[in-house]
C-alpha cells in the first residue's frame, strides 16, 4: 500500500466519523421529538382543565427538530459525496473537508424534510397534537 492510499484511508475514516455523528444527531432528534410529544400529550391528559393550546404548544419544538433533522441529513449526504470523491481519488488536497462543491448536486434541506421517511415521522406527531387539540376544542376544554 503506498502513502497516497494510507492518506486516503485516513481521510475517509475522518469523513465517516463525521457522517456517523451527523446520523447519530439525526436519530437523537427523532427520539427527543417523540419524547417531547409523549410528554406534552401526557401532560395535557393529566391536567384538571386541559386546554387545546397545550398540545399545539408542542408543535413548535417538533417543527424545529424536523428542520434540524433535515439539516443533519443534508450535511450527511454532502459528506458522503465528499467520501466518494476521496474514494475515487478526485480530491487532490489531503484531508480536505470542503463540502461546498457538492451542494449543487444535492437536494435542498426543505426537499429532504419533505421526503417520505422524514416527513411522515414528524407529520404523524403533529397530527397527534392536532387530534388531541381538536378533541379538547370540541369537547369543552377551557
Amino acid at each position: 500500500m503506498d502513502k497516497h492510499d494510507e492518506v486516503s484511508i485516513a481521510h475517509m475514516t475522518m469523513i465517516q466519523g463525521i457522517v456517523t455523528r451527523l446520523e447519530t444527531n439525526s436519530f437523537t432528534l427523532k427520539a427527543i421529538a417523540m419524547t417531547l410529544a409523549v410528554a406534552v400529550l401526557a401532560f395535557t391528559g393529566s391536567v384538571k382543565n386541559p386546554n387545546w393550546v397545550y398540545p399545539l404548544s408542542g408543535c413548535l419544538p417538533v417543527i424545529v427538530f424536523w428542520i434540524m433533522d433535515a439539516k443533519y441529513l443534508w450535511l450527511g449526504r454532502l459528506f458522503r459525496r465528499l467520501f466518494n470523491a476521496v474514494r475515487l481519488h478526485e480530491v487532490d488536497t489531503p484531508f480536505e473537508m470542503n463540502i461546498k462543491p457538492y451542494i449543487k448536486d444535492e437536494q435542498s434541506v426543505l426537499r429532504i424534510a419533505l421526503s417520505w421517511s422524514v416527513c411522515w415521522f414528524y407529520f404523524s406527531i403533529i397530527i397527534a397534537f392536532a387530534i388531541v387539540s381538536c378533541f379538547f376544542f370540541t369537547h369543552g376544554g377551557s
